[in-house]
């Protein structure tokens, strides 16, 4: 193999190639997780990806991310087709009406008709998407579905080490897949570790946000999931169980009214924005909810560092694992009303 070169200057992520395989350096794999949440302006829909590489072709290797994105298109519907929204049930009426609105959608866009108006009759029905459209157009649409569905120009996978160990041949079998990917609309960024005994790729320097260089890592982080995306602004995260289950469960309470999910804040303009899980903008609440990722030391020193700013804002923070959410929904509620209660009555803004 011929090996690859480094770029110079180091690049923000918003200006990386999103139409080739490049493999990143600049940034541990921490770093780049928080760096991405929410992801910085003008950056492409970051999907991050484990592939074990053990399907006996490269088409498997394609068919399996092609499975995994076609995933994330049915959780985040109808952010991608938003006439729909008002669709709940899946009666033969409503897939018919579905299907069409998704032709119209696509008679006006660049979207392929056929197999868009496949994808929303799979999200509403809740069957698997047509696996016998060729590839090529699936790999198309999924990108432009999940692209616009954040608002974004386009989508890349971030390509992390293989769940187990893997030899040369199965390492070529999935960088070839990722070559094809790419060619139709799904880029690949590698991690430093992805991927070691292929050389072809050049590599691409990051350059630290400056929030994140103060921060130190005094451990390990947990590993990174199989398949992980964005949050959909003013929604639970379609991949949350617990923030869905939340949600289930506020939606019930009157004095849960105002909330929002989420969303991103920034103190001022020049500050970093952050992303607030749930939010009561009016009363200034926040409730975070922290997933496995946030038992690594960067990310708990990170996330100290967004309570600190939030409080000197104003706003008063809530913090619950997805563990005591779960186990304890009741309680945590409890508290949510406890602090909104508190808040209104200090400031006279009844629900």
């Amino acid at each position: 193999m011929v090996g690859a070169v480094t770029r110079g200057e180091p690049l923000s992520l918003a200006h990386l190639p999103v139409d080739r395989v490049i493999r990143l350096a600049g940034l541990t794999d921490e770093q780049l997780a928080i760096a991405l949440d929410p992801l910085p302006p003008g950056a492409p829909v970051v999907i991050g990806y484990c592939v074990d590489g053990q399907g006996p072709s490269q088409r498997d290797v394609v068919q399996d991310a092609l499975v995994a994105l076609a995933s994330v298109a049915l959780v985040l519907y109808p952010a991608w087709l938003p006439d729909a929204a008002v669709i709940e049930t899946s009666g033969d009426f409503d897939l018919r009406v579905v299907r069409e609105l998704a032709h119209r959608r696509a008679a006006d866009s660049v979207h392929f008709g056929p197999f868009l108006a496949d994808m929303a009759e799979a999200a509403l029905s809740g069957h698997s998407p047509d696996r016998r459209i060729p590839p090529d157009v699936r790999a198309v649409g999924l990108s432009r579905i999940i692209a616009e569905s954040y608002g974004r120009a386009g989508v890349v996978l971030l390509v992390a080490p293989p769940t187990s160990a893997i030899g040369e041949r199965e390492q070529g079998r999935i960088a070839m897949a990722l070559e094809w990917l790419a060619q139709h609309g799904i880029g690949g960024w590698l991690v430093p570790d992805a991927l070691p005994l292929v050389d072809r790729y050049p590599t691409w320097q990051v350059t630290v946000p400056a929030h994140l260089e103060a921060l130190r890592a005094n451990g390990s982080a947990e590993p990174p999931p199989v398949l992980d995306y964005p949050a959909l602004a003013g929604r639970p995260h379609p991949g949350s169980a617990t923030e869905q289950a939340l949600e289930r469960r506020l939606a019930r309470c009157e004095w849960a009214v105002g909330r929002t999910w989420n969303q991103e804040y920034a103190s001022h303009s020049l500050a970093p924005p952050i992303r607030v899980d749930l939010m009561w903008p009016a009363e200034r609440c926040v409730v975070e909810i922290d997933g496995p990722e946030h038992r690594g030391s960067l990310n708990y020193a990170a996330d100290r560092r967004r309570d600190n700013g939030l409080t000197l804002d104003g706003f008063a923070v809530l913090r619950f694992t997805n563990e005591e959410i779960d186990d304890d929904p009741l309680r945590v509620l409890a508290v949510i009303e406890s602090l909104l209660s508190k808040k209104r009555a200090n400031e006279g803004n009844l629900p």
